[in-house]
């Protein structure tokens, strides 16, 4: 009989074109849970709740898992032979052997069943009906953390690659909030992929019915308000970009209003944004030119006063006789730079004056 509480707990089959196994799809079991403290217990079978698999065209096992659980699917040999990851196998809660604080799960089952649970797995099996009064079961003690539900309150359970159809009955049960007092026991009928209920109907898949949605479920039947569309960062559901920033990279403007600007842009010779300093045509960071102006006030002229105080000057405004600027030499009256008229002096000490001597020593005497 079905409770308020056993009716929330469904079954849903993924399935997948298999990669590795060509022609072939992928089932995956999940049992949906409703907490994440609720912990899965058991898939069983017997003479009154048959556990029933009918995979017509048989299904694939690796000879590479000799197990019938997924213990026997080691990650270590996936990269040499990949159909390991696509094996039927059966399991709670893991797609390979137990980790720390997990349980590989454990078979029992009687030995009359044609096949057994564990032969089906790994014979290749078309037909699995658990329906003795012993029947099977395989399971997980409640310590093991494989029996609580993953992120999205769901528990693999089976995985199985067929060619074909596959149908049957699922049985389980379930721990509500992980008290074992409390215990669920379903029946779930399934016929290829879903979401199905102990009723029997499939279940509403909750979502996005929205196909123009970014969020949009194709297996949704019943649209759950989740819908969203793309932000302008191309985020679904984004909200955006973030206030401060100034685009989807966490970039900010800088002082120059540069997005993601290092301030460069606008800073002057100085090095910092918005100073507006330049340098002057002598180079000068701030400068006023004034550090290379020549005599003219130009920069860079290269004019310089010359020794006679004349801006680009070349010393002759003020040069002497002898070509020297300031040496103060003039010619003398016998036209010697910086003489004393004495070289061409007359007798009579005057310069020019052509007197001499006359033989009686008179100075411009006649004889």
């Amino acid at each position: 009989m079905l409770t308020s509480i056993s009716a929330q707990y469904s079954l849903t089959v993924e399935s997948a074109p298999a990669v590795h196994v060509p022609g072939n799809t992928v089932y995956r079991f999940h049992v949906n849970l409703t907490d994440a403290s609720d912990k899965f217990s058991a898939v069983y079978g017997n003479d009154q709740e048959n556990l029933v698999i009918n995979t017509p065209d048989g299904i694939f096992n690796s000879s590479f898992n000799a197990s019938w659980s997924s213990s026997g699917i080691n990650p270590a040999f996936l990269g040499f032979f990949p159909d390991m990851a696509e094996d039927s196998y059966a399991t709670v809660g893991l797609d390979g052997p137990a980790g720390v604080g997990q349980a590989d799960a454990s078979l029992v089952e009687d030995a009359a069943l044609t096949p057994t649970i564990s032969g089906y797995f790994v014979s290749g099996g078309t037909s699995l009906n658990v329906n003795t009064l012993t029947g099977g079961s395989w399971y997980v003690l409640n310590t093991a953390a494989n029996a609580l539900p993953d992120a999205n309150l769901q528990v693999l359970v089976m995985q199985i690659t067929t060619a074909g159809s596959i149908s049957g009955t699922l049985n389980f049960q379930v721990f509500p909030l992980g008290v074992g007092a409390d215990q669920v026991q379903l029946s779930i009928d399934f016929d290829g992929a879903g979401t199905f209920t102990a009723g029997g109907a499939p279940a509403d898949v909750p979502g996005c019915t929205d196909a123009s949605a970014c969020n949009y479920d194709s297996a949704a039947t019943a649209d759950d308000g989740s819908c969203a569309v793309n932000d302008e960062c191309g985020i679904c559901g984004g909200t955006g970009i973030p206030a401060g920033d100034c685009d989807c990279d966490g970039n900010v403007l800088d002082e120059c209003g540069v997005c993601g600007g290092d301030n460069s842009s606008c800073a002057g010779c100085d090095g910092v944004a918005n100073s507006g300093l330049v340098n002057d045509d002598c180079g000068v960071c701030g400068g006023d030119n004034s550090s290379c102006a020549g005599c003219d006030g130009v920069a860079n002229s290269g004019l310089v006063d010359d020794d006679c105080g004349v801006c680009g000057g070349d010393n002759s405004s003020c040069a002497g006789c002898d070509g020297v600027a300031n040496s103060g030499l003039e010619n003398d009256d016998c036209g010697v730079c910086g003489g004393d008229n004495s070289s061409c002096a007359g007798c009579d000490g005057v310069p020019n004056s052509g007197l001499v001597n006359d033989d009686c020593g008179v100075c411009g005497g006649d004889g």
